[in-house]
């Protein structure tokens, strides 16, 4: 099973991205908002269990020098680009081994943070018992683990797309034509009943799975979870079960959007009232079906905190947080304020509490101290911590704000950090910041980044850009009537991209 494994992700390597829910500062936050005490992330030790080609790690060790990061993969291929990138950007403060998981044991060290995205469901249960093992053997006293995995029932609807593709395809064609004869198929079945009105079920769930999933996502990440040997969800339950057996307790949800939600959203309150659950675990699960979940992100501790575990939620949590939001104010030409949220959407607020909060909120780009951020608001509407705090803990309920412990959030030398002139380099449009955020890079920031090393001289950006003006790279609208025009507009277009990459933490 092993070597299938390995032969799957060296033919086709997995997606690899910033993973900003697993990054040490936010899963020690969701153990403040249960008072249990957490290792301080600035020094940390961390271990990713399937680290890929090591771009989550990698983003963590250049921005974080004090800590201490360790990936493992099965694939050599992954881990020699690893390896690669680490050394392109010299940093000492991250390993990768190729190895597998159940090679580990307790003499590989101990580690404040265990971090397995995307392995979970996607192994057999051997390996499966080996990553729990980990998450208790491996673990330091305060330690957290961090494992994701897909869930039932929601999940099942999703299951009908990878029954066909096994019901369809050969498995010895290979991964990426089986990929795309499957999809071929799909598309060409799902016309033959299209323009019938009562659709077959089968019919309805395979063309909302290809609308929402199949046409949408990278072939790396498809082809692993719809055709991949191993892919088998549970039931929350059923995971919290294998997570006592192996002497770990559930902690919490790596989104602390989840574990707030049914408090803070009105209809859910009330089927709670009405559906009161017994335990905490019976009220997630049943979340979970309401929502339709279908991925959940879970954090352990070793099983003897069990107790120590404060489950009586209050706002008082935030107020040894800090706090980062991605909320944009804008004011249109009648001098009417609105406010958006890339998830949230558009967001109303009532002055002068609710005004106050998101126009200081609207300023907190990077983690910021809630004691500076109640200050200003305060100092805006007369509102008092607790009041802010609650109007928190409804933008935490909506997704609309994230939460941090002890972030560590350098002062960025002037230019492009040297991770994103890497991933640019590579061909990438994305990289990381400090707050392990993915950032996108649009294409005309992905072609002013490398422009931007060291200490960067504006008028050399303008006439670099000029250059690949005249080779025709991009184009400028309106067309510039003369030279001078042309270098106007094209030192706006430096300033306002230099600008936003500055506001993203991604060039100082």
């Amino acid at each position: 099973m092993a070597n299938q494994t390995l032969s799957a992700y060296d033919q086709i390597p997995y997606l690899a991205n910033p993973l900003p829910q697993t990054h040490p500062s936010r899963l020690a936050a969701v153990a403040s908002m249960f008072a249990l005490s957490f290792a301080p992330p600035k020094n940390a030790r961390v271990l990713e269990l399937g680290c890929a080609s090591g771009i989550n790690l990698l983003g963590m060790a250049h921005f974080m020098p004090e800590a201490k990061f360790v990936g493992i993969d099965l694939s050599i291929v992954q881990i020699h680009e690893a390896q690669r990138r680490a050394k392109a950007i010299n940093a000492e403060n991250v390993t990768f081994h190729h190895m597998g998981i159940e090679d580990i044991d307790a003499n590989f060290g101990e580690f404040d943070y265990v971090l397995c995205h995307g392995v979970y469901s996607w192994v057999p249960p051997s390996t499966q018992k080996a990553i729990l093992r980990i998450c208790n053997e491996n673990l330091s006293q305060d330690g957290i683990g961090f494992v994701s995995y897909n869930v039932q029932p929601g999940w099942r609807i999703k299951q009908i797309a990878r029954d066909v593709f096994w019901a369809l395809t050969p498995p010895e064609m290979p991964a990426s034509k089986r990929y795309e004869y499957g999809v071929a198929w799909i598309k060409d079945a799902l016309e033959i009943t299209a323009k019938e009105e009562q659709k077959p079920l089968l019919h309805q769930a395979l063309a909302n799975e290809m609308n929402s999933i199949l046409t949408q996502k990278d072939i790396r990440y498809l082809v692993h979870e719809y055709i991949e040997d191993n892919n088998e969800p549970l039931l929350f339950r059923e995971f919290l079960s294998q997570v006592s057996e192996a002497g770990l307790a559930y902690l919490g949800d790596a989104e602390p959007a989840s574990m707030v939600r049914h408090l803070t959203n009105p209809a859910l309150r009330e089927f709670f009232k009405t559906h009161p659950a017994t335990s905490m675990a019976e009220a997630e699960q049943a979340i979970d079906i309401i929502m339709g979940r279908t991925f959940r992100q879970s954090l352990l501790v070793k099983g003897i905190r069990h107790r120590q575990i404060n489950r009586a939620l209050t706002s008082a949590f935030f107020k040894n947080l800090h706090i980062q939001a991605r909320i944009a104010r804008k004011v249109d030409e009648n001098n009417q304020v609105t406010y958006t949220h890339p998830r949230a959407g558009q967001m109303n607020a009532q002055p002068p509490y609710g005004t106050a909060a998101l126009d200081v909120l609207a300023e907190a780009f990077m983690p910021t101290e809630f004691r500076k951020l109640a200050d200003k608001f305060t100092e805006l509407s007369q509102g008092t911590d607790d009041v802010f705090a609650e109007i928190l803990f409804s933008l935490l309920g909506a997704g609309a704000i994230e939460i941090f412990a002890d972030p560590y959030i350098p002062e960025l030398p002037k230019g492009a950090t040297p991770l994103a002139l890497l991933d640019v380099s590579s061909g990438r449009n994305i990289t990381s910041n400090a707050a392990g955020e993915v950032i996108g890079l649009d294409p005309l920031q992905s072609l002013i980044l490398p422009l931007l090393k060291g200490d960067w001289d504006r008028e050399d950006v303008i006439s670099h850009l000029a250059g690949l003006y005249g080779k025709g790279a991009f184009n400028i609208n309106p067309v510039p009537a003369d030279n001078e025009q042309m270098r106007n507009l094209l030192g706006n277009l430096a300033d306002k991209a230099a600008n936003a990459l500055k506001m993203m933490g991604v060039v100082g």
